[in-house]
């Protein structure tokens, strides 16, 4: 079986970036056609915010565990039982569906986001190690990779929403594919990445939760807020807010997908020439640039314009922060911790902005709450440090 010494790396980035891809096409795929799932669930805006908290729930679940779990099996291991779990967990989603049953769309945010944040973590962890390997930013291709696959989804989703095709089909297509794919490399994957160092058995690599994590974790939680936003409220911020139908709401969806995924795919040589900390801040004040023009509520094409500038703003927040927090000491650790805020904001994010929205009868006006957690993230970004590439930081007492 294939361990560190004798991984061929390139075999083993390959299998990667796969899990990235596959990883988000059946979410975005979704996500893109949430107006028609409020309509199949026959549930309110708030209510739809706090159904999505389920998966949020299943993650932060995972993430607790995951860490231990890496420490004593392995980054493969987890890999193969969290893309099982979250494949398990999305097929409820199809019985949610052709059953209009909310219940069953909660038991499928709790299964396939658990998987979700055990597999989640077990990648980035490889990733990092990758990257070191590399010598150079790789992680922001990962994501890109991720971003594709969302890419694909969306493009799915939208072109399924346009001829109204039956999402369960949509969801079930995607999902058999989605598992299968990436466990055609798993054998590529070293069984021993992740394990626990002769210093971290004796209980000497130190604290996990340093000044340095919980910024790292601040400038996380902001962004990916923003991000899962862009997720759950900017079709229905289209189609309530400025009275788009489906298609033209998804569309807007897939420009910020297609935003995100470009600055992703380039993302590794800003961060090669400019650092983590400085390409952080300058792609943070686009994001809030376009949320701006978004909330400003222009015109449909300005609205498409602050979407790809929006995507632009979070791309490369959850790779360049978990980077940062892999090359700390007991690094599967550190990028579950790290990972955990991100969650966290997935779990507070979905029912607060759906409840304020319903509350203020606007799901635009809502997008001020996100503007400022955005803020947030740029000002604490110095913790990522402007190291170039993937330099080793030095961890800040």
């Amino acid at each position: 079986m294939t361990t560190l010494a004798t991984v061929n790396l390139r075999a083993w980035h390959r299998a990667i970036l796969v899990f990235f891809a596959v990883i988000g096409v059946v979410g975005s795929s979704m996500m893109v056609r949430l107006p028609l799932v409020r309509e199949i669930l026959a549930v309110t805006v708030g209510e739809l915010g706090l159904l999505l908290v389920a998966g949020s729930v299943g993650a932060m679940t995972g993430l607790m565990l995951v860490g231990k779990f890496i420490a004593h099996r392995g980054t493969r291991t987890a890999a193969i039982v969290g893309l099982s779990l979250w494949a398990f967990g999305c097929s409820f989603y199809l019985l949610s569906l052709t059953f209009h049953s909310p219940l069953l769309f909660v038991i499928a945010g709790l299964i396939s986001g658990f998987g979700t944040g055990v597999t989640d973590v077990a990648i980035n962890v490889d990733g990092s190690a990758i990257e070191q390997k590399l010598g150079r930013a790789a992680l922001p291709k990962m994501h890109a990779a991720f971003s594709i696959g969302a890419l694909l989804g969306a493009g799915v989703g939208t072109l399924a929403a346009a001829v109204e095709f039956d999402i369960v089909i949509q969801i079930g297509v995607l999902l058999a594919l989605a598992y299968v794919v990436p466990m055609l490399g798993i054998k590529y994957l070293p069984k021993d990445n992740g394990l626990h160092t002769e210093e971290e058995k004796a209980g000497n690599a130190g604290p996990v939760f340093t000044k340095v994590v919980v910024l790292l974790g601040l400038g996380i939680f902001g962004m990916t807020l923003a991000e899962g936003a862009s997720n759950d409220w900017l079709t229905i911020g289209l189609v309530d807010d400025y009275g788009q139908d489906h298609a033209s709401a998804g569309v807007a969806y897939a420009i910020l997908i297609a935003a995100m995924t470009v600055v992703r795919f380039f993302g590794g040589g800003l961060v090669d020439r400019f650092g983590k900390a400085m390409t952080l801040r300058v792609t943070g004040i686009i994001g809030l640039i376009g949320l701006l023009i978004l909330v400003a509520k222009i015109s449909v094409p300005m609205a498409w314009f602050g979407s790809a500038l929006w995507g632009i703003g979070v791309a490369l927040a959850f790779p360049l922060f978990l980077s940062a927090a892999g090359e700390q000491p007991n690094p599967a650790r550190k990028v579950a911790t790290v990972s955990a805020f991100g969650y966290a904001s997935f779990l507070v994010g979905p029912p607060l902005l759906g409840l304020i929205a319903q509350g203020i009868g606007s799901v635009v006006t809502m997008y001020w709450l996100i503007l400022f957690f955005v803020a947030l993230s740029v000002v604490v970004a110095g913790a990522a440090g402007n190291t170039k590439g993937s330099s080793k930081t030095v961890e800040r007492k």
